[in-house]
């Protein structure tokens, strides 16, 4: 039986990819290059930027932090049907949790921003973990903050990454696209792919029953 939820954080509960891709490539980062950088933590997007483009990590990512904040200034722009299925969720005694390649603090201050941060039982950040998506690890700690075991949480992504994390956790794993669109890999380790959050607790409710 599903006691918990654990979303992933930019493109699946707030509309913020199209943002960071914008923000990026205005700073010079080339489009092949985001793209595999989406699901990706820190400390690897920053080897990646020291191979590939030979300039200092840390600049871009000042760089970019600027042209996001100038991006954001106006509120974080909250996915169709967050707040109907952060209500439901609740309602039915569902466990929330956040697991997010970005820093802890950061993704924090985006819930408190979108006035959700009151759902979450637990917010776990790329820092928080030694592997990062598509590693289990961020997974597993998730599940152990809210108190279940694998086979209790399931798991929104909209990145590749995400979904290979949240499989090799042992989670029923959920996409929802945002940028990018399965490919036949992700469609075999996705449990499910859904066009929006709208469709989730028709979902949840067809497996409380199942």
């Amino acid at each position: 039986m599903l006691k918990a939820v654990i979303f992933d954080m930019d493109g699946t509960i707030f509309d913020t990819e199209r943002v960071y891709h914008d923000a990026w490539t205005a700073v010079g980062v080339p489009e092949e290059l985001y793209w595999q950088m989406i699901g990706r933590g820190h400390a690897e997007i920053k080897k990646m930027f020291r191979q590939q483009l030979k300039v200092s990590p840390d600049i871009l990512y000042e760089r970019c932090a600027v042209e996001i904040d100038r991006r954001l200034a106006a509120g974080i722009p909250k996915k169709l049907g967050l707040d109907d299925l952060l209500y439901f969720l609740q309602e039915h005694s569902y466990k929330i949790a956040l697991a997010t390649s970005s820093f802890t603090k950061d993704a924090k201050t985006k819930l408190q921003r979108a006035e959700v941060e009151d759902f979450f039982v637990a917010v776990i950040g790329g820092e928080q973990v030694v592997h990062g998506k598509p590693a289990p690890d961020i997974y597993q700690k998730a599940a152990d903050a809210v108190g279940c075991t694998p086979e209790e949480c399931i798991v929104l992504e909209d990145s590749f990454n995400g979904i290979r994390g949240g499989h090799a956790a042992g989670m029923y794993t959920v996409m929802i696209p945002d940028l990018l669109q399965p490919d036949a890999e992700i469609r075999t380790l996705a449990d499910a792919v859904l066009p929006s959050l709208v469709e989730v607790p028709p979902l949840l409710l067809r497996l409380a029953n199942a």
